[in-house]
């Protein structure tokens, strides 16, 4: 068996060790291409590992390194932190990534089925399409490890349960009661800002006064600074009536940051914005209700969808038409036109009694 050094490939660091192997896939005998990273982004600490390798004189290495779920876990896991992935997003993981790893142990990658997925949404004590959200973790940590050709797995589809569309968004009588709630400078602003501009809630959080150029009436959501995987953020046109709401916080703040508490950022909105929900009696409102409200107002009032997918910051404009279409005006008008001709020009009988 011949070893090879390569350089990473891609934007990966680390040099890998290559080789291939005949196995048995089919009732044939394949000749596929193995790869396990050094661990090194160095050349020549990578070429002592290599040398290590190939004279055996290293007992760290074991041919058969990827068998069972949590090891899948914890190679996806080094690949995320590789790329970068936010801060935010590797908490949430390392939270899912504990649960997983509870329930399947060290699972062998060959015994894992589809009654394990079913099984796992039917114990766990939590929403199925919550279930589903951390199983989605380990299906993308398989198929990752699957593609690196780091283990021998035949990839099936897990029937996960989706979750539904937001269908909750606020009247406008219920923003202004909202609004009214708001007992603190800061929620008031952050809730105004969320609910004219659609954005996320951490983009609000993060944003500055260079983020907004009053002269130009725009404002660009986007952090230069933060690396890895995130949700896209969009660059929008200023409102009008949010302009001097804008200007008063730009005028206020002590940290450069428009949504700030006592002179500092704030990390999170939510426990100050649920006090706000509270004081208002509204039911099932959260952060993201808002984001949703603005996007049915646009539909509501004939916005393109287009345009409401790029205010959004949505990548894929069939996003947008899933979750909003339904409220435009003209949503399905001549289809339903047609229906009630078919049963308005037969003598349909329900009709002539009514």
């Amino acid at each position: 068996m011949e070893y090879k050094l390569k350089e990473p490939r891609g934007d990966r660091r680390h040099w890998e060790i290559y080789w291939t192997e005949k196995v048995h896939r089919g009732g044939e005998w394949v000749v596929v291409p193995r790869r396990y990273s050094t661990g090194q982004e160095d050349e020549e600490k990578a070429k002592q590992v290599f040398s290590g390798w190939v004279t055996g004189q290293s007992d760290e290495f074991d041919l058969d390194l990827i068998s069972t779920l949590s090891e899948v876990l914890q190679e996806y896991t080094k690949e995320l932190i590789s790329r970068k992935t936010t801060k935010r997003n590797m908490t949430r993981h390392y939270s899912i990534v504990k649960q997983l790893t509870n329930y399947f142990g060290n699972r062998k990658i060959s015994s894992f089925c589809k009654q394990d997925v079913r099984n796992y949404i039917r114990s766990r004590p939590v929403l199925p399409q919550s279930a589903s959200r951390e199983l989605g973790v380990l299906n993308a940590a398989l198929n990752f490890c699957h593609e690196e050709e780091l283990i021998e797995w035949t990839p099936f589809k897990m029937k996960l349960v989706k979750s539904g569309v937001r269908d909750r968004f606020l009247t406008l009588s219920e923003i202004k009661v909202l609004l009214e709630s708001c007992d603190e400078w800061f929620v008031q602003v952050w809730t105004t800002i969320a609910l004219a501009t659609a954005a996320r809630s951490e983009a609000i959080l993060q944003l500055t006064e260079s983020n907004i150029n009053f002269s130009d009436n725009i404002i660009n959501f986007n952090n230069p600074s933060i690396e890895g995987k995130h949700k896209p953020r969009s660059i929008i046109r200023m409102p009008s009536a949010l302009k001097p709401i804008l200007k008063e916080a730009v005028s206020k703040s002590s940290s450069g940051f428009l949504v700030e508490k006592d002179g500092k950022p704030i990390k999170t909105i939510y426990t100050h914005f649920q006090k706000a929900v509270k004081k208002s009696g509204l039911k099932n409102v959260n952060p993201h209700c808002l984001r949703h409200t603005c996007a049915v107002q646009m539909a509501k009032n004939g916005v393109p969808i287009l345009e409401i997918s790029n205010y959004l910051g949505h990548t894929n404009t069939a996003t947008t038409q899933n979750h909003y279409a339904r409220f435009q005006p003209e949503f399905m008008t001549k289809s339903s036109e047609v229906g009630s001709n078919i049963i308005s020009q037969t003598n349909n009988k329900l009709l002539v009694q009514g």
